[in-house]
C-alpha cells in the first residue's frame, strides 16, 4: 500500500511540473524539430537556398529588365541600445553608407526605438521593456522595424564588401544567412515590409517570454529562446512548414553559394563572407554562452551520452 502511495504522489507530482513547465517544455520540443529536421528539409527542397552568384556585377538595365523587381526598400537598419559603443563601430557603419550613398540610414537607440514599440506595436511594449537583457530587446526592435519598413538590417560589427543593389538580394521577399550547427542567423535580414513571417514572429513574442531562471538565470538560453537565434529558427522552420503546406505564400530564403552551401554566407565569428566582414563581437554572451556554444557544436556526441547515462541509472535503479 504504501508503494502505491508514493507511486501516486510521484505521478501527480510529475504531473504538476509538466503542467507548469509546459510551455517550457514546448519549447525544448522546437528545437529538437529544428535539430532533427532542418537539413532533411534543405535536402528535400533545395529551392529554399538562395545560390549567390559567386562574382557579381551591376546589374546593366536590359538584364534588370528580366528579373523579378526589386521588393526591398533602400533603408539600413541598425541598433545601439545600452552601452553599445556606436563610434566603436564607426568604420564597419561607413563601409555600409558609403557603398549604398541612395539608402536612408537609420541607427536605433534607446531613445527612439521604445518610443517606435510603443507607437506601432503597443501590445509587444511590455514584453519589451520587461526583458532583462539589451540584447532581447535588439532582437524583437529587428522583426519589428523590418516589418514595419523592410530593407535591411545589420549588426553594428558587420562590415559591407558589396553594394546589395547590385545583387539579387534586394528582390527577394526575405533572406538571411544561416547558422550552425542547424536553423538561420538574424545577424542580417534582407526584407520587404509586411512580410507574413515577421508578423509570426512578433504574434510569437508573448508566449515565448519565459523565465529560464531555476536555480539560477541562464542568459544566453534566456536571450536565445525567448527572442535570438534559436527563437528565429524555429519560427523560421514553423513558417516554412507553413509555406509548403501551401498556407503562406510569400516565401523565405537561406543564403548560400552557387553550390547551396550555406557555410561561406555564414555569420559566425570573426570570419570573412562574399558580402560581408563580420566582426564577431557577441557583446553580449556572458558566462554560459561558451558552454552553451560547446554543446552546440557537439550535440549529437552530448545526447548520446545523456541518453546513456539515463539508460545506466535506469538499470541500476531497477535491476
Amino acid at each position: 500500500m504504501r508503494t502505491r502511495n508514493i507511486v501516486a504522489l510521484a505521478a501527480i507530482a510529475l504531473f504538476w511540473i509538466v503542467f507548469l513547465f509546459r510551455r517550457h517544455i514546448h519549447e525544448l520540443g522546437e528545437i529538437a524539430l529544428t535539430y532533427s529536421t532542418f537539413y532533411p528539409l534543405l535536402h528535400r527542397h533545395p529551392d529554399i537556398l538562395y545560390r549567390h552568384p559567386e562574382n557579381v556585377t551591376e546589374l546593366s538595365s536590359e538584364a534588370s529588365s528580366t528579373l523579378p523587381p526589386v521588393v526591398v526598400p533602400k533603408i539600413i537598419h541598425q541598433i545601439a541600445l545600452g552601452n553599445a559603443s556606436v563610434a566603436k563601430y564607426q568604420a564597419a557603419i561607413s563601409s555600409c553608407t558609403d557603398l549604398h550613398p541612395e539608402w536612408e540610414h537609420r541607427l536605433w537607440t534607446d531613445v527612439n526605438a521604445t518610443a517606435f514599440i510603443a507607437e506601432f506595436y503597443p501590445d509587444i511594449l511590455p514584453h519589451y521593456t520587461g526583458y532583462a537583457q539589451n540584447i532581447q530587446r535588439a532582437n524583437i526592435l529587428r522583426y519589428a522595424l523590418l516589418h514595419h519598413s523592410g530593407g535591411i538590417y545589420v549588426d553594428l560589427d558587420v562590415t559591407c564588401r558589396v553594394a546589395l543593389d547590385s545583387t539579387p538580394i534586394v528582390r527577394l521577399p526575405y533572406v538571411s544567412p544561416g547558422a550552425h550547427p542547424a536553423g538561420v542567423n538574424n545577424a542580417f535580414i534582407a526584407t520587404e515590409p509586411g512580410h507574413p513571417f515577421l508578423t509570426q514572429l512578433l504574434e510569437n513574442v508573448p508566449s515565448h517570454d519565459l523565465h529560464w531562471a531555476l536555480p539560477m538565470r541562464i542568459p544566453y538560453v534566456e536571450n536565445m529562446l525567448s527572442t535570438g537565434c534559436m527563437f528565429y529558427s524555429n519560427q523560421w522552420m514553423a513558417y516554412v512548414r507553413d509555406v509548403l503546406a501551401g498556407r503562406q505564400t510569400s516565401k523565405v530564403y537561406i543564403l548560400s553559394d552557387e553550390h547551396g552551401d550555406m557555410a561561406p554566407h555564414m555569420l559566425r565569428g570573426k570570419v570573412t563572407t562574399p558580402i560581408f566582414v563580420h566582426g564577431g563581437a557577441s557583446s553580449w554572451h556572458g558566462w554560459d554562452a561558451a558552454l552553451f556554444l560547446t554543446i552546440g557544436e557537439h550535440y549529437t556526441f552530448y545526447l548520446g551520452v545523456l541518453f546513456v547515462a539515463l539508460t545506466l541509472i535506469f538499470f541500476a535503479a531497477y535491476f
